[in-house]
């Protein structure tokens, strides 16, 4: 009885435990979500970044309610925008939020130094900071978020790339965030920027000639790159530096405040930003190597998301830096006269015209509908002369084809034809289709061109033909009128019956088509059918196998709670945590198998996205090999062998990375004594890079080595791992354009290569 009982619970519980997890997550309540923003509540980039925040979220299965509030910085002092936050937080502490995304260093800043009870206990993301507080931060472990560094020297670089060496000119107002501005950019600059010392925060003239200003006209370059400071508090300073142009300069905007806004507009040269709230909104900006507002959105969105589906914020690094990207104002390139030629590959852009954005569409659209009025044109004309004819053959023998028009209003005008005293005889139209002499064909030639296999059923329908029959035909056969191949032809005909001078005449017409394609369309269907039937049956087999994977785990997972949960049974310490860490164990497995299933889905269906950079393969090779070496087994070495000159490659330096990952920790499960090597080479021909993963393990069976890479195959039952590693690594090196070749011995070892193709390049 203990048994059956124990059965029936491994069978149900699982199925109790999914129905309870699904009916509680329909009936969810909305999670409630409070942004501080910075800056004025028109900001125009508050409104695309709460678009892309809700769509994340829904894509996330999170249903959000979201309270905006913002500080409006650039109007109230630093000590009223603390009091407002904190009247603010009171009040919404009956709304409940269960978390806070603060935007920009100035949001992150007052809430943290507002002194509200509800920082410590509400986890909150922060993303777009420039500056992070990370001694402060360190404090608060319910806090985490994304440091946009700004990349002052890229910046520089761009600015060279495309107006030329010049002055760059920077405006500090000597607030604390300033110093810390320019102590950060002298410090990044230094090895490719020097100071201009003649034009100092004390000065008034900054370049050039007093007073000069050159409209139109090719301006002074100098024969480096300089970087000028103006004293943004005093109005004559600005004037000058920004409206003398004598010199070849350019403004770069380090921060957004309420002098910044308008400086770009007014500044009689080019200018560039290193953050992304003043690119794009009207401020005279050109562009800049910045993270966009998308980017930073995005990875929010995905920590809110995690964090709100129960992962811990100890989980996630507290402070992740950002990637960037090079971003550019259409309207201020084309206002400077900076050709799009000399940006940077990749380039993105905003307040770019429709009809410029979707150029090649519009040109690609105009060449259809050119192409299909000179198709229509010309289809009506053969029409027309193709009907002309007719109706003149129509005229001539309209009571001969009284009952060809009849298949012909039924069939379409296809190919006439004519049987009598044992002749066929077809319209112009069908010897032209076959490129045959124009002849009419005898009805042994008309049998001999039947497939040899439906001959004897053209015999029966011969004597038909000769000696009339009751109503109408049609016959399907295969037919080879110019020796070219048998295809397939349906013809359809009546007969007519004339009594002339006492005889009786039989008279057969009627239409014929050339049904190939029909038949080659049933072939077709019959195939897709079939491939379809293979097709559920495989998903079939992978619903069963994944079944299969989760519930064991799951059946721990029950198993222990209930033995930890239970009254009747006293467990000792040793052994609870022992229990707990089967559950943690068994946990971790289970999420790994959604996550697998989730990434191989995403991969096959072309939703996941690939991140493609220039990536050296030496330094990706020594960071996977620092990173397992110490995680292998007792008596297992590995092994890392590279070649001299590092190779370049583009490529998604992450999913590469899981790939080996993959490969290395199949190796460890398999192998107890030798070594694990990890190598890269070139191919003879310098056309790829081959990767391996080489291990002394116990090695792959011949007849099962095709297996290990379809989805839940694994050779060992007791081994670890969901079976799913190697069909993702595939996936993944097919998207890559690569291919996976394995070689082993059984008792010997196993070795996975790569082959990834190769183009020489630099990562600059």
């Amino acid at each position: 009885m203990s048994g059956k009982s124990s059965l029936v619970q491994s069978i149900f519980l699982p199925l109790l435990y999914l129905l309870l997890f699904s009916s509680c997550s329909h009936a969810a309540k909305k999670k409630h979500i409070l942004i501080i923003q910075s800056y004025e509540s028109n900001f125009p980039a508050y409104k695309e970044m709460k678009k892309i925040l809700a769509k994340q979220l829904q894509e996330k299965d999170i249903q959000a309610e979201i309270y905006s509030y913002y500080l409006d910085c650039e109007q109230n002092l630093e000590k009223k925008q603390k009091i407002n936050l904190f009247e603010k937080l009171n009040e919404l502490c009956s709304w409940e939020p269960d978390i806070i995304l603060t935007f920009d260093d100035q949001a992150l800043n007052i809430l943290l130094t507002c002194d509200h009870p509800c920082i410590t206990t509400i986890p909150v993301v922060f993303t777009g900071v420039n500056y992070p507080n990370t001694s402060f931060l360190q404090k608060y472990p319910n806090i985490t978020g994304f440091h946009d560094k700004p990349d002052y020297k890229t910046n520089i670089k761009l600015i060279e790339q495309l107006i030329g060496k010049c002055i760059v000119v920077r405006v500090t107002d000597g607030e604390y965030i300033d110093q810390m501005i320019l102590e950060d950019m002298n410090e990044q600059i230094k090895d490719i920027c020097k100071m201009n010392d003649l034009y100092s925060p004390d000065r008034i003239r900054i370049s050039g000639k007093n007073g000069i200003s050159l409209n139109g006209e090719k301006k002074i370059e100098p024969d480096i790159m300089y970087v000028s400071t103006i004293n943004g508090k005093s109005t004559r300073s600005l004037i000058k530096g920004l409206g003398e142009n004598y010199y070849n300069k350019a403004y770069l905007a380090t921060k957004r405040d309420y002098l910044t806004l308008s400086l770009g507009r007014f500044s009689s040269f080019p200018g560039f930003s290193v953050i992304y709230e003043m690119i794009g909104s009207n401020n005279g900006v050109a562009g800049g190597f910045v993270t966009p507002l998308e980017g930073l959105t995005i990875l929010a969105a995905n920590r809110i998301a995690d964090i709100l589906k129960g992962v811990p914020t100890s989980n996630f690094s507290q402070i992740t830096e950002t990637s960037k990207a090079y971003v550019f104002d259409y309207k201020v390139l084309e206002q400077w006269g900076i050709s799009r030629s000399k940006l940077p590959a990749g380039s993105l852009f905003v307040n770019m015209p429709f009809y410029i954005q979707y150029k090649i569409y519009f040109i690609f659209l105009l060449i259809l509908v050119g192409l299909s009025l000179i198709i229509i044109i010309t289809y009506q004309r053969i029409l027309y002369k193709r009907e002309n004819i007719r109706k003149k053959e129509i005229q001539e023998n309209l009571r001969q084809e009284k009952e060809f028009l009849s298949f012909a209003l039924e069939s379409g005008n296809i190919f006439t034809f004519r049987y009598k005293n044992g002749t066929f005889l077809f319209d112009k139209e069908f010897y032209h289709y076959l490129n045959i002499p124009e002849e009419p064909i005898s009805a042994d030639r008309f049998q001999k061109a039947i497939h040899p296999s439906e001959q004897a059923d053209f015999l029966l329908n011969r004597y038909k033909l000769d000696h009339g029959f009751a109503s109408r035909q049609i016959t399907k056969r295969r037919y080879n009128f110019n020796q070219k191949g048998y295809l397939w032809w349906e013809f359809r005909y009546a007969q007519n019956i004339n009594i002339s001078n006492g005889e009786t005449e039989i008279e057969v017409n009627g239409l014929c088509l050339n049904i190939q394609h029909t038949k080659d369309t049933e072939d077709e269907l019959i195939n897709a059918r079939r491939k379809a039937e293979e097709s559920d049956q495989m998903k079939s087999v992978f619903l069963a196998n994944m079944s299969h994977e989760i519930r064991t785990p799951l059946n721990a997972i029950v198993g222990f709670s209930q033995l930890i949960a239970s009254e009747d049974m006293e467990l000792e310490e040793e052994e609870r945590l022992k229990f707990i860490g089967l559950i943690n164990k068994n946990s971790d497995q289970l999420l790994k198998l959604i996550n697998d299933i989730l990434d191989l889905s995403r991969i096959e269906s072309g939703h996941i996205s690939f991140a493609y950079e220039m990536c050296n393969m030496n330094e990706l090779m020594d960071d996977v090999y620092n990173t397992h070496r110490l995680l292998m087994p007792q008596g297992v070495e590995l092994r890392k062998k590279v070649p001299e000159t590092p190779a370049i490659i583009n490529t998604d330096r992450i999913r590469l990375t899981q790939v080996l990952t993959n490969f290395i920790n199949n190796a460890t499960k398999f192998t107890t004594q030798g070594y694990i090597e990890i190598k890269y080479e070139y191919s003879p021909d310098n056309r790829f890079i081959l990767l391996s993963v080489r291990d002394t393990g116990k090695g792959i069976p011949t007849d099962k080595i095709q297996q290990v890479f379809e989805r839940f195959q694994k050779l060992d039952e007791f081994a670890k791992g969901t079976g799913l590693g190697l069909a993702i690594s595939q996936s993944i090196i097919k998207t890559f354009k690569g291919t996976i070749q394995l070689e082993s011995e059984e008792g010997k070892g196993s070795k996975f290569t790569v082959s990834l193709p190769y183009e020489p390049a630099s990562l600059s």
